[in-house]
């Protein structure tokens, strides 16, 4: 009847937590870089618009946060 993974883990089947915070779409990207940061304080961000150009390949320690020009997240941020 116990948890198999700790709270607040999940998502990634590797032990490290989450990987994507579908929660945080339409809030400011200050609070969501604060959830995404408690949650996964092992990551870096980069934040920008839609129409940015981001470094190619996966990257397990990277989050992309997309916004609008108010600074509004567009897209879920995942780890990668």
């Amino acid at each position: 009847m116990g948890r198999v993974e700790p709270a607040g883990a999940g998502g990634g089947g590797d032990g490290t937590g989450k990987t994507s915070w579908p929660e945080v779409v339409g809030w400011p990207v200050q609070n969501a870089a604060v959830r995404i940061k408690g949650d996964r304080p092992d990551v870096l961000f980069i934040i920008g618009g839609t129409g940015g150009q981001w470094p190619p390949g996966h990257n397990p320690s990277r989050v992309i946060i997309l916004s609008n020009e108010a600074g509004v997240v567009v897209k879920t941020p995942v780890v990668g």
